[in-house]
């Protein structure tokens, strides 16, 4: 489970010359700094982020910045910007992970450079590439690539699995709503009760 808020002011709350980027991360980190006690309130615990403590914005207080893996701070590639913090829900007894963007970084993480469907493209072109590695210089590298190689070429709309159907290896529903660009191979799916088979 995973929420995500979205910071975007409209230009009647800016001041005369006031940039609508300054604001809104302003904006940003101010909900950051208040939510994990708002939700601890509410039945959630915030997990420890276990990231170091260099790599977090001075915009976040020493007593919040552990919980967040701060995106923004340190930018990950292709501009993708964005606070994550994971919560225990106690009453749930499971996880979940909020986001926190303003709306240039969310346009850019569903539509932009950063885009889930475009990481998924440049990261099958790095799979091709045999050249990094030559073949028969470690046989490790050729088993894993392979490997790879015949998943790669896994036709998932012939895959007979409970919860999950392809239309193609693009148009992916794996139970949860998950489509277009996440290569997901259904073998977490896979329980003695699927397709009624039997130990």
């Amino acid at each position: 489970m995973a929420y995500r808020i979205v910071i975007s002011l409209p230009k009647c709350h800016l001041n005369e010359g006031e940039s609508r980027e300054e604001a809104e991360l302003k904006l940003l980190y101010e909900v950051a700094e208040i939510l994990p006690d708002f939700l601890e309130e509410r039945g959630f615990t915030a997990e420890l982020s276990g990231i170091p403590q260099e790599e977090f914005s001075d915009k976040l207080s020493e007593k919040v910045h552990p919980y967040y893996r701060d995106y923004i701070a340190t930018t990950r590639p292709f501009g993708y910007q964005s606070l994550h913090i994971t919560l225990y829900d106690n009453f749930a007894r499971c996880y979940t992970e909020v986001q926190l963007r303003t709306k240039d970084m969310d346009d850019n993480a569903e539509i932009g450079d950063a885009n889930h469907f475009g990481y998924e493209k440049r990261q099958e072109a790095d799979r091709t590439r045999r050249e990094v590695i030559p073949a028969g210089e470690c046989v490790f590298f050729d088993e894993a690539y392979e490997r790879v190689q015949k998943l790669q070429n896994i036709d998932l709309s012939e895959i007979d699995v409970n919860m999950f159907r392809a239309i193609d290896n693009r148009m992916i529903n794996d139970g949860c709503g998950l489509f277009r660009g996440r290569q997901i191979l259904p073998f977490e799916h896979l329980s003695r009760f699927q397709n009624d088979l039997i130990d």
